[in-house]
């Protein structure tokens, strides 16, 4: 699919460059975050997703922060084509449709914990059979809830710079967990959105998407940086929108819950870096309405549908 249509995506991704100094990167988060977090790959929600009346607010920028990535002899010169060829994008398989057995969403920390593992394990399950199609890697993320985690991609961001995170290096997934309450509540819907969003970066990752991205970023000009930044992040939230479609009506997870989670990726400000609002939601819907992983090749995409 090169343009979704019917619905509409969602959050953004910006990259700063740890290691020899190179002109303001529009990926980049702040310059101080980029010097704790070196020799890792870090994508982070970025902002806020706060519940109130009818209403939900979901700001989200994703962040990926890496070391000098040096490309092997031999290997193939990053383009918007060899993202789009990727084989978890052509030709496309499907998730597999699953069954999520959740746990009533508690706020303590331990439950909370308790219901993103099992929700993580729901994505194990429906993002394995595109993955081993692609011949890709498949393996599960890691889990903090901390408020504070620390991992190879170094000190966490602030509170006001990030609600959730994923850091590559070491295949973390972090929810923190004061963050997370503060921003979706109890939520259930909201708190899908923000992990399947962030389990899209880890599938990225996996199928080599992330690091193709980056090459081609430290060839490209300001606002190629952008798009680039804006065509990952719309995809992970397409992402989320397939995992939604592969378990909505099944298990625990109804489709009032699944069409509320995608709804959340409405909410959102305009973005240089992650899309406009209007584009935010429709990649998310894209994916929630798609067939296979096709259906969120935003590299084929035109210029006005990641903007």
């Amino acid at each position: 699919m090169s343009d979704p249509g019917g619905w509409r995506p969602i959050a953004p991704v910006q990259v700063v460059q740890a290691g020899p100094e190179r002109r303001n990167s529009p990926f980049a988060l702040v310059a101080i975050f980029a010097m704790v977090l070196v020799g890792v790959l870090l994508i982070a929600v970025v902002g806020r997703a706060s519940s109130g009346g009818f209403t939900t607010l979901v700001h989200g920028y994703a962040t990926s922060v890496d070391a000098e990535v040096v490309p092997k002899e031999g290997q193939a010169q990053a383009t918007l084509d060899t993202l789009a060829r990727n084989p978890l994008m052509r030709p496309g398989s499907p998730l597999a449709q699953v069954a999520c057995d959740l746990p009533e969403l508690r706020t303590d920390s331990a439950g909370l914990e308790v219901y993103y593992r099992q929700a993580i394990g729901c994505l194990d399950q429906a993002w394995a059979k595109p993955l081993e199609a692609a011949g890709k890697p498949v393996r599960s993320p890691e889990l903090t809830v901390a408020d504070n985690p620390r991992g190879e991609c170094g000190f966490a961001p602030d509170e006001d710079e990030a609600v959730a995170f994923y850091c590559a290096g070491d295949e973390v997934i972090s929810m923190p967990r004061a963050r997370l309450l503060d921003d979706a509540a109890d939520d259930a819907g909201l708190h899908l959105a923000v992990l399947a969003h962030e389990y899209g970066h880890h599938v990225q990752a996996l199928a080599g998407i992330l690091g193709t991205a980056e090459r081609r970023e430290r060839a490209a000009e300001e606002q190629e940086e952008l798009e680039l930044s804006r065509r990952v992040e719309l995809q992970a939230n397409c992402f989320a929108g397939l995992f939604l479609a592969a378990a909505r009506d099944r298990g625990d997870i109804d489709a009032d819950t699944a069409e509320a989670a995608v709804a959340g990726f409405a909410y959102v400000e305009d973005s240089d870096s992650h899309g406009s609002a209007n584009n935010q939601l429709l990649w998310a819907k894209a994916g929630y309405a798609g067939e296979s992983t096709a259906d969120c090749d935003t590299w084929s995409a035109s210029p006005s549908s990641v903007a």
